[in-house]
């Protein structure tokens, strides 16, 4: 694994070549650049402002996360950029249908994420290296062998079901092409542990954080640092791990919600438990994970906690918990610092944060979502709540709200996402997420503006998405496609739990996934998914036959999903 520092130094200055001197050739650049992307949950919840790292490029050095997301939105001056593409390939028209699904014996827990590792983000898209790795929470191992298979990670990624698209493969009817299984571990160390939140993946892509959640007595949570071996195991008879540390975390307690965040640049994680705590863990990739001592754990509640998030300018973690509070940590000094009141607590209905916060490194500032919050001064607003706040004092800036929620009766609402206008510092950029009705639960989809920073409390647009008050929506992803449209599109992806009515088809339910976009002569697209999509990972803007994509599972089968991002083909 190269050097943290050496590796994000020659990125930045990468990065900073694209942003300032954008009429260079390619023959002219001569800035070495990075090799290796992980994609995972975490990436969606860091955002910034382009002017600012115009003014801080060193927090591309310090939060790759930042970097990675910029080598996405602005091309290299070469045109290949994240992932491009050959020229031979472009000529290729992509298919008219899905490209495939893989039958896994198990499940991703609902609205946790698989992660995706690019290998080099400068070349055509690597159809043996580029691989996608999913944590399942529940195992039922086709054929019923046991162990079950409960890390599985695909290769060769960008294949359809007509056999053109940028890679090869074999497979038989109905997909004439299937993705390879890299690798299928079964890693569990106590009986019933299974991965319950979302995997996190080193800079270099050779290793594995997770964490093992044991929901038998006793009762534990054990985090796992894995590295794995091309080849090893397969769905049906999976591989027991050679290469993977143990560490227990608690005796007493699971985590069902807190994914775990990695700082790359100090190599620490921070894990949440249900009993609401949170751990500090050091080294992460660099060394044999060890629990952080002191002051460390830090007691902030006694609920069950959101995945935390780092705000790595400020030094302040953030952590949500489902009693509705959002709480400050002093990653420094080890200290619990000031909350903010976001949901009712109290309520016999549902106040809770079950998403970890969107956090802007350039201003400091951070969204989060109640389905039942609380207005500045602590009383009901009966609705629905999208929150800003400023992360050094946690006070409320804005308070937007989204309809019904769980005023009424119990629902739980996800993250937003932010347009690629947001990330360019115009006027222009919006805030998107779900709410519900302004009288009922039916999903709509919300909107909201900015004025000098501060997010407007009246809504932009609000769009109802289905009439079935017992729809659920996901979180949203965004991604902003430079190769699509004339000056590039925004995609907005998301998915809703069931009634999603096919034309013609109007009497069958079924939860779908859906795309929007920027462009308005972009038709929405969606496409049926039992029970919905797990939280949804999207790779590459190359524009190679199914090779710009989006991956998860469906939360009422056992299957594993790749969708071109185009129209959802």
């Amino acid at each position: 694994m190269k050097p943290a520092h050496s590796y994000l130094l020659a990125a930045a200055g990468w990065v900073l070549f694209i942003i300032f001197v954008p009429t260079i050739s390619a023959q002219e650049a001569t800035l070495p650049r990075p090799t290796g992307v992980p994609q995972d949950w975490s990436q969606r919840h860091i955002v910034y402002s382009r002017a600012a790292l115009a003014e801080h490029p060193e927090i591309m050095e310090r939060e790759p996360r930042v970097l990675h997301q910029e080598m996405q939105r602005w091309q290299a001056p070469d045109g290949n950029g994240f992932a491009g593409v050959e020229p031979h390939a472009i000529a290729r028209k992509s298919p008219t249908h899905r490209d495939w699904n893989v039958i896994m014996g198990g499940r991703v827990a609902p609205d946790m994420f698989p992660s995706k590792y690019v290998f080099d983000p400068s070349l055509p898209p690597d159809c043996t290296r580029d691989y996608v790795v999913f944590g399942l929470a529940s195992t039922n191992t086709p054929g019923g062998t046991t162990p079950p298979a409960n890390l599985v990670a695909f290769n060769n990624l960008y294949v359809d079901g007509t056999g053109t698209a940028f890679c090869a493969g074999t497979g038989g009817p109905p997909w004439p092409t299937q993705p390879n299984t890299l690798f299928a571990y079964n890693i569990t160390t106590v009986a019933g542990g299974r991965i319950k939140t979302s995997p996190v993946l080193s800079l270099d892509g050779t290793k594995i954080a997770f964490v093992e959640s044991v929901q038998t007595a006793p009762v534990q949570t054990i985090f796992h640092v894995l590295t794995w071996t091309a080849g090893a195991g397969t769905i049906a008879a999976p591989a027991v791990p050679t290469s993977m540390t143990n560490l227990l975390v608690s005796g007493t307690a699971v985590d069902s919600y807190a994914s775990p965040w990695v700082d790359y640049d100090s190599d620490t994680a921070y894990v949440g438990t249900d009993d609401g705590k949170v751990y500090q863990i050091k080294p992460v990739f660099g060394g044999t994970p060890a629990l952080t001592g002191g002051n460390w754990p830090i007691q902030v509640t006694n609920r069950q906690l959101t995945n935390p998030v780092l705000d790595s300018t400020l030094g302040k973690l953030l952590v949500g918990s489902v009693n509705g509070y959002l709480f400050q940590i002093d990653t420094a000094l080890g200290v619990l610092g000031p909350n903010l009141q976001v949901g009712l607590t109290g309520s016999p209905n549902n106040p809770g944060i079950y998403a970890g916060p969107i956090v802007d490194i350039t201003s400091g500032t951070a969204f989060v979502v109640s389905p039942n919050g609380v207005d500045k001064i602590g009383v009901a607003t009966k609705s629905a709540v999208l929150v800003q706040v400023d992360i050094a004092t946690m006070t409320e800036m804005s308070e937007a709200k989204i309809g019904q929620g769980a005023s009424v009766t119990k629902l739980k609402l996800y993250e937003p996402a932010l347009d690629n206008n947001y990330y360019n510092g115009l006027a222009t950029g919006m805030i998107h997420l779900c709410g519900t009705g302004p009288g009922d639960t039916s999903p709509y989809q919300y909107a909201f503006g900015f004025t000098a920073g501060v997010m407007n409390t009246v809504f932009t647009t609000r769009q109802q998405l289905l009439t079935s008050p017992n729809a659920r929506c996901t979180g949203w992803t965004e991604f902003y496609n430079p190769n699509k449209g004339v000056a590039g599109t925004d995609f907005f992806f998301f998915g809703l739990s069931q009634d999603c009515y096919p034309p013609g088809n109007s009497g069958v339910a079924h939860g779908c996934v859906e795309a929007l976009s920027s462009d308005p002569t972009i038709p929405t697209a969606f496409a049926q998914i039992s029970s919905g999509p797990t939280g949804i990972i999207i790779d590459n803007y190359s524009t190679a036959v199914a090779a710009s994509s989006l991956y998860f599972t469906a939360n009422g089968k056992n299957t594993a999903y790749k969708f071109t991002q185009d129209g959802l083909r």
